[in-house]
């Protein structure tokens, strides 16, 4: 009785078929399954529109997510792009030679060298803008877009979202995208087939962050850019004879770490039991580590303290609105209130007592819309141990050597996509359960 629609006969299913009523007898063929991944979403949302079957409404719904995506990249145009890669940011410390390494890299490196490099450009605001005005020759959209800066995962880029601005972060992103102050490119420029790809530290593990990019650059529609980062510390190396670039690397660090408040820094045996509770399936030497301030040989693990800023703005609707502020108990209070705020600290492993606050009144533009707001601001500091990334040596058995970027991207990177293409033929990348 359970399998009687099996033997449904085939005029009678192909006519339920195509009035819209979908049944497990269509779903358990893989012509039927075929058909309905080479639909456009809007005949996909008839289907559901029908559909009564918690299951099958289930299927459709993640089916029309997949409609959607081929759909955008049907929209997009094929063809081989141009690439672009801006070195945002310039070297103040001797000793780290990160932005002219990554020049070298950028430059000879035949795996990564673009069509198009650019070093003038400090904000995201810039290279929004000369990507605009500088489109590819052949009439497509930009394919590789590198942008090279200093980040990491908690404290998004380095670089500001304006000139004169502080970092651009999740909260810089935010209100850069609602004052109109970093306006979407249109999709002729950048679409669902354009690579933003953030050569900087660790961002990969801020998705939300990523995402954002996206937006900012692309709009919230299908046809925004991908966006990916490192998961990890990203280093540059070169090496010049007289001028000329003998060698060129980009690797890459893992890292672990543990937070404190500004100005309360533990002693390294608190902090390397912190580390330890912290990773405990972690074979690293904590307490080793925090005496190193770099590498005595390849493979060592050592510390590094960085700065770990954090801020929050909620806008409100009308200066009526605004909380009282006038005593720090009010302002944790207000603090403990902020859902979403816990939220993104909590996915980082933080707390509200991570970090030392202060917390006011201020003014946004927000829809081009003067508003009051409450903006929230953090200060910590980060013990960080880190330590090269090795794999074996294929040309001298037993010894290891750096993993670079050639070896597999997929590796380390991380990706936020409106779309990506079916991995598999039609009938086969939405399963049925």
């Amino acid at each position: 009785m359970l399998t009687a629609w099996l033997f449904l006969p085939r005029a009678l299913k192909e006519h339920r078929f195509r009035s819209g009523l979908l049944g497990p007898e269509h779903l358990a063929e893989f012509a039927y399954r075929a058909r309905l991944e080479a639909m456009p979403p809007e005949q996909v949302e008839l289907y559901l529109k029908r559909a009564t079957d918690a299951a099958i409404v289930e299927y459709l719904q993640r089916l029309r997510e997949f409609s959607r995506e081929q759909a955008a990249l049907a929209a997009a145009p094929e063809g081989r792009r141009e690439g672009i890669t801006f070195i945002v940011g310039e070297d103040r410390n001797p000793d780290n030679r990160f932005y002219q390494a990554a020049t070298d890299y950028y430059l000879t490196d035949s795996g990564a060298r673009t069509e198009h490099l650019e070093r003038s450009l400090r904000c995201l605001a810039d290279v929004r803008d000369y990507l605009e005005n500088h489109r590819p020759a052949n009439g497509l959209p930009w394919g590789v877009v590198n942008i090279v800066t200093h980040s990491y995962e908690w404290g998004g880029l380095s670089v500001p979202v304006r000139e004169g601005e502080g970092r651009a972060d999740l909260t810089a992103l935010r209100l850069a995208i609602g004052s109109g102050n970093l306006t979407p490119l249109p999709d002729s420029v950048v679409d669902c087939r354009t690579e933003f790809r953030i050569q900087g530290c660790a961002l990969g593990r801020d998705t939300a962050l990523l995402r954002l990019l996206g937006i900012a650059f692309g709009g919230p529609d299908m046809q925004r850019p991908r966006v990916g980062a490192s998961r990890y510390f990203v280093y540059y190396e070169s090496v010049r004879d007289g001028g000329q670039v003998v060698s060129a690397d980009q690797f890459f660090a893992d890292y672990w770490y543990v937070v404190y408040p500004k100005g309360q820094r533990p002693g390294n045996a608190e902090l390397a039991k912190r580390l330890a509770e912290r990773y405990p399936d972690d074979s690293v030497d904590w307490r080793a580590a925090m005496g190193r301030s770099g590498p005595r040989r390849p493979g060592d693990a050592y510390y590094r303290m960085l700065s770990l800023p954090a801020t929050w703005v909620t806008i409100y609707p009308e200066s009526a609105a605004l909380p009282t502020l006038g005593t720090q108990a009010a302002r944790r209070s207000w603090l403990e209130t902020q859902a979403e705020l816990l939220k993104r600290l909590g996915s980082m492993g933080l707390g509200l007592d991570d970090f030392v606050w202060s917390v006011r009144d201020t003014a946004v533009v927000d829809g081009g819309v003067r508003k009051p707001a409450v903006l929230a601001a953090g200060r910590s500091t980060i013990a960080c141990i880190e330590r090269e990334m090795r794999v074996p040596d294929s040309t001298r058995p037993g010894f290891q050597r750096r993993l670079f970027a050639a070896d597999q991207e997929g590796q380390f990177f991380e990706w936020v996509a409106p779309a990506w293409p079916a991995e598999r033929s039609f009938g086969e990348n939405v399963a049925y359960h």
